[in-house]
């Protein structure tokens, strides 16, 4: 039961960032897609800690979902830079995705891979395009767009 509490409210933050998927992100959009994002990552590495592979993997899926959506939008904003970061971090999704399905997942390799994940993922794009931090907000950085 305590699990069913716990992963129903993240499967209806999925299914609405899946629905909102469906339209054109706009920049108005960013701020509850990154926050999805980091609930989804949080979730991804609290589950690959305690060996809920399973659970784990339903993150990386909302993550993937979340990241494509990105892509499509950087490249509508001939954002190429960008585009490659979040090609590569589809990538790193999919090799973490792979280690996760695995009969007997290595957890040190998969929280190793979400480490790498979120670095050079989250943080390149971040460096790039945003400023701010967790507390005050983020936002994007004067004349990325």
């Amino acid at each position: 039961m305590q699990r069913f509490l716990v992963w129903t409210p993240s499967l209806i933050l999925v299914l609405c960032v899946v629905a909102a998927a469906q339209a054109p992100l706009t920049v108005d959009d960013f701020p509850k897609l990154m926050k999805a994002n980091a609930q989804a990552a949080g979730g991804m590495n609290k589950a690959i800690g305690s060996g809920a592979f399973a659970d784990a993997r339903m993150q990386v899926t909302t993550l993937r979902q979340n990241f494509t959506a990105l892509q499509a939008f950087f490249a509508s904003a001939k954002k190429d830079d960008a585009v490659g970061i979040l090609k590569d971090g589809l990538s790193r999704l999919d090799a973490l995705d792979k280690l996760l399905a695995a009969p007997a997942p290595d957890q040190m390799a998969a929280q190793a891979a979400a480490k790498e994940f979120g670095g050079n993922t989250c943080g390149a794009c971040h460096k790039l395009y945003r400023e701010g931090d967790a507390q005050s907000g983020f936002k994007f950085k004067a004349g990325a767009l």
